[in-house]
């Protein structure tokens, strides 16, 4: 009897750390204020920059490469997400707020704060990689605040795929979550294709390589 009462207690007292754990704020999130001029300037020449530099004109098949500091990324993603995606015909929901990345060596991290799980801030880790010209994510793995361990990600797959699917544009990574991987091209308006040939991260930035394909057959 003193074993089980042991037992259980020990469960109560894990449940109740693992409970803490969840409702701690990562010290790197700090999501900034979408009103904020400084960051509305930094994701607007962000975005100018990445479609300046994917449209340049470039002698075909030879590499180049491009640096993204995650600060443009989460400045973009305060700032700019919102109205990106009202042209997507998607609102973005009023229980989560904006997203905020950190990019490590190890990829990628997303992390968004959720009313469903009571203002946690649920973190959404993966590797973006290129595997024999496609595009897959390595090892997803989710977690809910300051909590190490690792939760099911079919808890939040089904939720995901069902609001990324609203907008046409984000279709491919409802296919990247399942696992799936997709060709790394990117289209341009003038028919010439962007391939990825690698992704690398840093602390604080990820580096992509790339060359510049000329137009499609079919273009």
């Amino acid at each position: 009897m003193n074993a089980l009462l042991g037992a259980a207690l020990a469960t109560l007292l894990l449940a109740a750390v693992a409970w803490w754990l969840a409702g701690l704020t990562p010290g790197w999130y700090q999501p900034l204020d979408p009103n904020d001029k400084a960051a509305l300037q930094l994701g607007e020449t962000a975005e100018y920059r990445l479609a300046e530099e994917l449209q340049k004109i470039r002698p075909p098949q030879e590499p180049w490469r491009l640096r993204i500091p995650e600060d443009a990324v989460n400045a973009w993603l305060a700032s700019r997400l919102p109205q990106w995606l009202s042209g997507q015909g998607v609102e973005w929901p009023a229980e989560l707020s904006p997203p905020q990345i950190r990019m490590t060596p190890s990829g990628i991290e997303v992390a968004i704060a959720s009313a469903d799980l009571g203002d946690r801030i649920g973190r959404l880790r993966v590797l973006p990689n290129i595997v024999g010209n496609q595009l897959a994510l390595s090892s997803p793995t989710l977690r809910v605040g300051r909590l190490p361990l690792p939760l099911p990600m079919d808890w939040i797959r089904s939720s995901l795929e069902e609001a990324i699917n609203q907008a046409e544009d984000l279709t491919f990574l409802a296919e990247l979550l399942r696992g799936e991987r997709i060709d790394a091209v990117l289209p341009l308006v003038d028919k010439r294709q962007v391939r990825v040939r690698r992704i690398t991260f840093e602390p604080g930035a990820c580096v992509i390589e790339a060359s510049t394909q000329r137009p499609r057959p079919d273009g």
